[in-house]
């Protein structure tokens, strides 16, 4: 379902539900069964039993910072909130599918997760990315959606506009720290290397994405964002961690690395990355909170 639909079903049927106060009439929060993606591509490569075959040239790890938001937080004001994105959001999210949460759970409703960076605190080389695909019509376009911080009490109405030259110029790039990001966890995914290759001693295989994939192989590049944190939305509080680890593999003197099957390894690891999915979900605070909100008759997600 893309993100279109239930962002026109948290404006026009739950808005009141989001802001408003008790009533019997207003429609029910959209929640949905946490579910496996079903055309997940990104199996965690570190639990898979091939990797004993493979030594590591090179591996890396980095500590990034967000804010963790949820669907209908578009409909609310202040730090808790994201109602200044919500309609330049629908721009930019509706040409695509949601492309899910962290390990390619899709919660589904209202609970899908939106995170949202300071740009200036990507790296350098996702920012050089996600503007080549903007500038290009590329695959990746629209999975960040990009946008100059709004004055207080206005809107944004539009991502910003990617110059055609590259790189750009130092006026341009200088202005990243007026700039915010919004993206699901599961846009990671596509480019994770990017994200640790810096200050890695191994920049050229990470930064050269044909070499990353889900499979296993002799030169190849994997990652997996191998630890989150969870929103203590019950505080009021936004901000998460995640981790992000990568490895240059070498196949080891001997060894056979055989067929690498992609889907069997993603089907294999589902149940496995479903327990712990619902084991983090239960130790999270946003099902109290959502029990909190029902209680009060205001969705104080």
């Amino acid at each position: 379902m893309k993100l279109q639909t239930l962002l026109t079903a948290a404006l026009l049927t739950g808005f009141a539900t989001a802001i408003g106060p008790p009533n019997p009439k207003t429609p029910p929060r959209l929640r949905g069964k946490r579910e496996k993606m079903e055309n997940w591509k990104w199996p965690n490569p570190f639990e898979s039993p091939r990797l004993s075959k493979f030594d590591t040239t090179c591996e890396v790890e980095r500590l990034f910072k967000a804010g963790d938001y949820l669907l209908d937080d578009l409909a609310e004001e202040g730090p808790g909130g994201l109602l200044p994105y919500r309609d330049a959001l629908k721009e930019v999210f509706s040409a695509r599918e949601y492309p899910g949460s962290w390990d390619g759970i899709d919660p589904h409703g209202y609970d899908r997760n939106i995170l949202f960076m300071n740009y200036d605190e990507m790296p350098l080389k996702v920012r050089e990315w996600i503007e080549e695909q903007e500038r290009t019509d590329g695959e990746g376009r629209g999975l960040f959606a990009v946008y100059n911080r709004p004055m207080p009490g206005t809107r944004v109405l539009h991502t910003i506009k990617v110059p055609a030259e590259t790189p750009v110029s130092e006026e341009w790039r200088a202005r990243d720290e007026r700039r915010v990001v919004l993206f699901a966890p599961g846009a990671l995914y596509e480019i994770l290397p990017l994200w640790v290759a810096e200050g890695s001693g191994c920049e050229a295989p990470l930064l050269d994405l044909s070499k990353y994939s889900a499979k296993l192989v002799d030169g190849g590049v994997v990652a997996y964002p191998v630890h989150w944190t969870f929103a203590k939305r019950s505080k009021g509080e936004r901000e998460i961690e995640f981790r992000i680890k990568a490895q240059v593999l070498k196949l080891k003197p001997g060894e056979d690395a055989g067929e690498d099957d992609v889907e069997e390894t993603v089907q294999q690891s589902a149940k496995t990355e479903q327990a712990k999915e619902t084991e983090k979900t239960e130790e999270a605070e946003t099902p109290a909170s959502t029990q909190e909100a029902d209680k009060a008759g205001k969705d104080e997600l």
